[in-house]
């Protein structure tokens, strides 16, 4: 047994995979075993006819054609069985013991009887026999268990050796026989470990390249669903470019309204040696705008910072550019005080204010300015801005710069509001006066991230305001973009207005 433990593998019969391959294996078998009955039967009713050649007629009563009808039943039974996939493993024990018995039975009455009726003697008719058993017995190989073939090998041994017995030649020809039996034994059990491992090795691969194809599937499928969704999202991104082209073409537009709408250059500059307008927004749009009216001999200007920027900036403008144009062109009021209180009124008024606790506080900053060059005198009001002042000086060569500070109340409802204050002073020719939002001083920037401030604001306006307007501007311009640096982003809206009379 240690043998056949070593050679013949333990392969459980329930392995679906090699169950299947068994169940055909038998049905074809059993196609074989139904004819080779068939002919012993047709050669039985042959020698019964003929009176020659009759090795089943050797003893009374024992017929091939008897034998075949008989084992019929039982092969149409396996023939379904196997035919419709309803094998099971006892099936196998019961085809190796009817193969097998069905010879024994074939030889027994020959080597039983005194005249065997046959050419040959019944030493000789055993040999055959025992080659006929180890044939059977190594088709054993094809169920593929070691258990078949072990009692294929148990069950032929015995048959093999009764024979052997019964004719007293067991010591010599009988013990050669079974050690023959014994290594076809061996050699089918080698055979079925060479074809269970070429049979699972098979089906491991069957079974990998299954679970590859099932893996290039989902990859598939998982690709068609990334390629859905990528159309989609380029079919979304395409919508959102278009979306996006036509908003930007809308504040494209917008700014070209906007910038139409606060220039007023041809208002200023007949009536001042120069001037500059910084006016850099944050977006297309901006919250500040700079306003200017001709009035009586006065030039009245205005720098505003209206509450937001963009969009919602720009409508504040439109409210406050049309309110002063009201005001001052056809109310008639001049004076920048009187300007900011109607101003005020008329916002709070348009936006519904009245104060209530979760109420917006939208409105504007203002600097406002009015200009007598009749009489050379300048009025200033302002709304949380100031106004900076730089007197030119004939017989002096330091320059100091004033700041002129507006009311801390802005131009909508506030908690504590009471009538804009009202400054005065004369200016001479050369006088400038510079009028701003606090976008700049309150830009983030620099070596170190911080405001730009006003300190810093009115030192550059000082120290180059004895440049042209023109130079002056292209100053506040590239210092700016030198604070930003392509590194910080601009917070808000900015502009800056300055005159020399």
């Amino acid at each position: 047994m240690t043998i056949l433990h070593k050679y013949i593998p333990n392969k459980n019969n329930t392995d679906e995979g090699f169950q299947e391959k068994e169940m055909r294996v038998e049905h074809i078998i059993n196609k074989v075993r139904f004819f080779a009955l068939l002919a012993i039967a047709l050669l039985d009713i042959i020698s019964g006819i003929t009176g020659q050649i009759a090795p089943l007629n050797s003893i009374e009563g024992y017929k091939g054609l008897s034998a075949f009808i008989l084992l019929l039943p039982l092969i149409i039974f396996l023939d379904r069985k196997t035919k419709t996939h309803q094998y099971r493993g006892w099936i196998k024990y019961l085809t190796v013991s009817l193969d097998l018995f069905i010879v024994f039975l074939i030889a027994l009455p020959v080597v039983l009887s005194e005249k065997s009726g046959i050419p040959i003697n019944k030493l000789e008719f055993t040999l055959i026999v025992s080659f006929f058993f180890a044939i059977i017995h190594s088709l054993s190989v094809l169920r593929l268990s070691r258990a078949i073939i072990g009692y294929s090998a148990i069950i032929t041994l015995l048959l093999n050796t009764f024979l052997y017995i019964v004719q007293g030649e067991l010591i010599l020809v009988g013990l050669f026989t079974s050690l023959f039996l014994i290594f076809i034994t061996i050699f089918n059990g080698w055979i079925t470990n060479f074809i269970l491992e070429y049979f699972t090795t098979n089906r491991k691969l069957s079974e990998a390249y299954e679970d590859l194809q099932k893996a290039h599937q989902k990859i598939q499928q998982k690709n068609e669903e990334i390629t859905t969704k990528s159309e989609q999202i380029e079919s979304q991104v395409g919508s959102l470019e278009d979306v996006h082209k036509d908003l930007m073409d809308s504040l494209v537009y917008a700014q070209k309204i906007q910038e139409a709408l606060i220039n007023h250059d041809d208002i200023i500059q007949p009536h001042v040696a120069n001037h500059f307008v910084v006016f850099r927004p944050k977006e297309h749009v901006s919250g500040d705008f700079y306003w200017a009216s001709w009035k009586d001999d006065k030039l009245i200007l205005a720098v505003a910072d209206c509450t937001g920027h963009g969009v919602p900036g720009a409508f504040m403008t439109m409210l406050g550019t049309s309110f002063l144009n009201e005001i001052v062109n056809k109310e008639n009021v001049t004076e920048p005080d009187k300007i900011l209180n109607c101003l005020r009124d008329s916002i709070i008024k348009a936006l519904n204010q009245k104060g209530k606790m979760y109420e917006t506080r939208d409105g504007m900053d203002m600097a406002l300015i009015q200009l007598d060059m009749k009489n050379q005198k300048i009025k200033f009001s302002g709304a949380n801005n100031s106004l900076c002042y730089i007197p030119h000086l004939n017989h002096r060569n330091e320059s100091n710069i004033y700041e002129f500070k507006g009311d801390r109340m802005p131009i909508s409802f506030h908690y504590k509001m009471y009538p804009f204050s009202l400054l005065e002073s004369t200016f001479t020719k050369g006088d400038q006066f510079y009028l701003y939002t606090d976008g700049y001083i309150d830009q983030f920037g620099g070596p170190k991230g911080k405001k730009f401030k006003l300190v810093p604001f009115k030192r550059m306006l000082l120290q180059n305001h004895k440049k042209n307007m023109e130079e002056q501007k292209k100053i506040l311009q590239n210092t700016m973009e030198d604070w930003l640096r392509d590194k910080y982003q601009q917070i808000d809206d900015i502009t800056i207005l300055g005159i020399q009379v």
